[in-house]
């Protein structure tokens, strides 16, 4: 059926005044004409004819439910299709750039809220707005799989209005242009994280059940009976965004478990053991002459952080959901190493099961060295005040300080690791408090104190001394009373209240 043929049957209909724009939808099976017209009581009309379907739509429910979804984007979504406007083309085109623009700002949006910190890592690839909004709406409309296949089947014709949506949003700060695809900004993080998300009662609200409903059932009705079910092959929208990792650019769609990432990237077995305490879920992977480095983040159940949370209610809070630790990990790596500190390199990253994988550093920590009782334990503690110091400096918390995050490696260089708490807005006193009272649990007063006196030097020589007196804080200092015995923490207060007054 040609075009001009279906204009013809439906002169009537174009010379009305009311009708401001006509979008033509080719189809396998019967051609589409969706008319806009102005001031219709009713939402959608069908004109049937055994060569083509017409639907006369109202304009203002049209508007409503590209801009508001008020009709489960079951008219919108036509803006998604290879379509030719046969009248008020201006009108169409302005129509799909906003619907687009929605699209983008709502799937950005979401991206952030899972991902945390870590989106501005993300790069994501025009593709993944087109297969994410119709994975989503296929999943809300299964019947109407083979009509939006459409839009993926010319799927290039559709994906230059995403990119112009997308590079809009770089104009406007949301999003920066990276190689092939596009990364939410720090601007886009603050500001997407601060829209609250819109609950059921409030999205049913702004869906009009009633109306929408007799729009698709009238829709629904025709396909159903006029176009053969098909089941669309739908590719996984993640393998169009990526991380940034050590080894290039990661699809999110690869989820690997231990075994998977080493067969994957070193293509053998490997041996796994476990390491750290009780609480800890980290993890030595050894292929060969390899050693890498995996920590799993729990759920809420964990009772560290459980624990943690209860602790240090009055004066800091701590971050307990997985994601957001593995995002603030993430993050906080890449902000550091780009500020010019040493920190382990991302490798590979498991979302779906919060797995993280990095290069092992090979070195001792602060807290090995002091309890091995190394010769040149003091300087390594000195170092790594002045390197607490330039990491406040640099605008950044660590949140949850202790000597096991210090790590000299075997070439001189000092590693600070352990970031999952970091963030822009803590209090550097509550670091460095952490920093020189922790260890206390596992050392004789006299050694805590003198590790405490060389970390506070160390510190003094690049930091604030305000930093340094508040760090001693009696409602900061009570909180280590669960792991550091009350006379440890008397002679800790003691050696760096005589480091204040040299």
């Amino acid at each position: 059926m040609q075009t001009n043929e279906g204009l013809s049957a439906l002169d009537s209909v174009l010379e009305e005044k009311n009708t401001e724009a006509v979008m033509y939808l080719p189809s396998k099976k019967t051609p589409e004409y969706f008319v806009l017209v102005s001031k219709q009581r009713q939402a959608v009309k069908l004109l049937k004819d055994e060569r083509f379907r017409v639907y006369l739509v109202d304009k203002s429910a049209f508007v409503d439910d590209v801009f508001k979804a008020s009709y489960a984007e079951v008219l919108a979504h036509r803006l998604l299709l290879p379509f030719k406007a046969l009248k008020g083309e201006g009108l169409l085109q302005q129509l799909e750039k906003s619907y687009k623009r929605e699209i983008v700002f709502q799937l950005v949006k979401d991206l952030v809220a899972e991902h945390k910190v870590a989106a501005v890592n993300l790069v994501i690839e025009p593709r993944y707005f087109l297969h994410e909004k119709i994975r989503r709406l296929m999943e809300v409309l299964p019947m109407m799989r083979s009509d939006l296949a459409e839009a993926l089947a010319e799927d290039e014709n559709v994906l230059r209005g995403f990119e112009e949506a997308a590079s809009a949003y770089v104009d406007e700060g949301l999003l920066v242009k990276v190689d092939e695809g596009f990364s939410p900004t720090h601007e886009a993080v603050s500001r997407l994280n601060k829209i609250p998300v819109l609950g059921i009662p409030e999205q049913l609200r702004r869906l009009n059940i009633i109306k929408a409903s007799k729009v698709f059932s009238l829709l629904m009705f025709e396909m159903v009976f006029e176009r053969p079910s098909q089941q669309s092959f739908l590719e996984d929208p993640e393998q169009f965004v990526y991380l940034r990792t050590a080894r290039g650019l990661q699809a999110l769609s690869k989820q690997l478990d231990m075994m998977e990432f080493v067969r994957e990237f070193f293509g053998g077995e490997a041996r796994i053991r476990r390491i750290g305490g009780l609480f800890n879920s980290t993890y030595v992977i050894e292929v060969d002459s390899t050693k890498l480095f995996a920590k799993r983040y729990l759920s809420w159940t964990d009772v560290k952080w459980i624990a943690a949370r209860i602790w240090t209610a009055w004066v800091k809070g701590f971050s307990i959901d997985p994601a957001t630790r593995l995002a603030k990990e993430i993050y906080f790596r890449d902000y550091l190493r780009n500020h010019g500190f040493n920190t382990s390199e991302v490798v590979h990253v498991n979302w779906r099961d919060k797995i993280l994988y990095t290069n092992y550093i090979e070195g001792r920590s602060l807290l090995e060295s002091w309890l091995e009782k190394s010769a040149d334990r003091h300087v390594f503690a000195e170092k790594t005040g002045q390197l607490l110091a330039r990491i406040h400096d640099a605008g950044v918390r660590l949140g949850d300080c202790k000597p096991e995050s210090f790590i000299r490696a075997e070439d001189g260089r000092m590693f600070v690791t352990d970031l999952e708490q970091s963030s822009f807005d803590g209090d550097p006193a509550w670091d460095l408090m952490e920093l020189i009272f922790y260890p206390g649990h596992y050392l004789e007063a006299d050694e805590a104190a003198a590790l405490a006196e060389q970390i506070t030097e160390g510190y003094l020589e690049v930091g604030k001394p305000e930093v340094v007196k508040k760090s001693l804080k009696p409602g900061y200092v009570r909180t280590m009373s669960l792991w550091t015995p009350p006379w440890v923490q008397i002679a800790v207060v003691d050696r760096v209240k005589q480091v204040l007054r040299a």
